[in-house]
């Protein structure tokens, strides 16, 4: 059996349920052609690095998975001909998976691990936005004074290094 990897991105306004059937039906491919789903991941919803049909962000999907090359086809397939979908692209991550049961325990771990990552994410998110409200109900506004320093009125006028063209 072969390993791909596919990562595809919806429309960021999609409902969480029109992304379960996109991902059900994708599932339904891989299994209908005796395949083995390894790792679904949530990316979340990123910028994109062009617009793309009027949308700026979108929500991205990583899928790997084991087959014999037949699902490809058909789940671009799926992908080309749904409106919800902005991008796709299919890779083959690895020609030949000699030992399957072992590569089913590494995509599990992997799994394990970036779900503890994603939690990880959110809590810093969680406390950085809880910090920010208490700023906000002290009469400070979104930046520290230390943060002030960072900024400087010299504006375009001085260079990479922070020299400004007449000091020299």
């Amino acid at each position: 059996m072969r390993e791909y990897e596919f990562v595809y991105v919806i429309q960021p306004d999609a409902t969480v349920e029109r992304e379960t059937e996109i991902h059900g039906r994708i599932d339904g491919v891989i299994s209908d052609h005796k395949g083995r789903l390894l790792l679904r991941d949530d990316w979340g919803k990123r910028r994109l690095a062009y617009e793309i049909r009027k949308f700026q962000k979108g929500h991205y999907f990583q899928v790997n998975f084991l087959g014999l090359g037949k699902e490809v086809a058909e789940i671009e397939r799926l992908m080309r001909i749904d409106a919800d979908i902005l991008r796709y692209l299919s890779v083959l991550a690895n020609d030949e998976v000699k030992d399957i049961e072992t590569r089913v325990i590494e995509a599990a771990k992997q799994a394990e691990e970036q779900a503890r990552r994603r939690a990880e994410r959110e809590k810093e998110r969680a406390e950085r936005e809880e910090r920010e409200r208490e700023r906000e109900r002290n009469g400070g506004g979104p930046l520290d004074d230390d943060d002030d320093a960072r900024f400087d009125d010299r504006g375009d006028r001085g260079d990479r290094f922070g020299r400004d063209d007449d000091e020299e």
